[in-house]
């Protein structure tokens, strides 16, 4: 079924570290299910640390980072949009503890990486039935625990952030701008993201930027004048000296390097 697809931990951590570990959105659902290894994850700008059998569910269009530790494993599932599978409409954060229900989530994302593989007929019914077994699962964890990410009042506001972040990184808005939409003074605004994610909405802000203008660089052959417009940037030479000054390398040498490292 187009949109889906099945990646273990242990491959995602051998690409470029930025793709994932740093600020970024993906167009379709993500679930994150780690059986082995302990990290930090950042989900709509709300640090949280994450150990064995946690499973990470991401809407579309969440901002998120994810720390890939050395023992890392587990796999990620990709659920596109559009698929009635009722999983929740915001992220949630859970420890399954049932050793019976670890084992279940586990086969049931196996069988569709299975499927996906094997490419037989009725393909997209046994992957959207998988899926749905997938998603019975989740809303029976959350009937047992408390899954939300927010923890503290004060998260609200770091989700609103976050939302906005990722609607509108590219118009080039600075902290001022995010703080008047969300009807908070700047200050009030880069304590809570601190509190929250760990660094200040500027630093939140820059490091989105950066991971999309890598991802332009790495993965097309846009100009630097493009890349520039595209981001709010002024200019391509004020964006080519943020750039290096954030990454250490100039856009060119960059694109230059093999895969996007570093």
């Amino acid at each position: 079924m187009s949109g889906y697809s099945v990646t273990s931990l242990t491959k995602l951590r051998m690409g470029a570290p930025w793709r994932k570990q740093e600020l970024h959105g993906n167009p379709d659902h993500h679930l994150y299910w780690i059986t082995r290894g302990q990290g930090r994850a950042i989900v709509g700008c709300i640090n949280r640390g994450y150990g064995p059998n946690t499973a990470i569910w991401v809407p579309a269009n969440t901002v998120m980072a994810l720390e890939l530790v050395a023992q890392i494993q587990g796999l990620v599932l990709q659920v596109p949009e559009g698929q009635g599978l009722e999983m929740p409409e915001t992220a949630v954060h859970l420890r399954i503890s049932n050793i019976e229900a670890q084992g279940n989530l586990t086969s049931a994302i196996e069988r569709i990486e299975r499927e996906l593989v094997g490419q037989a007929p009725a393909m997209d019914r046994a992957i959207r039935a998988n899926a749905l077994l997938i998603s019975t699962q989740v809303e029976r964890e959350l009937a047992r625990q408390d899954g939300t990410i927010a923890r503290r009042s004060t998260h609200a506001l770091a989700q609103g952030f976050a939302s906005l972040l990722e609607g509108s990184f590219r118009q080039g808005f600075g902290v001022a701008d995010y703080a008047r939409s969300l009807g908070v003074t700047p200050t009030h605004l880069s304590r809570v993201c601190r509190e929250a994610a760990g660094r200040p909405a500027h630093a939140l802000i820059q490091e989105r930027t950066m991971h999309e203008a890598r991802v332009m660089l790495a993965d097309t052959k846009m100009t630097m004048r493009a890349i520039s417009a595209a981001l709010g940037f002024s200019s391509p030479a004020y964006f080519t000296r943020a750039f290096a000054a954030y990454t250490g390398k100039t856009p060119s040498e960059f694109r230059q390097s093999p895969r996007g490292w570093p």
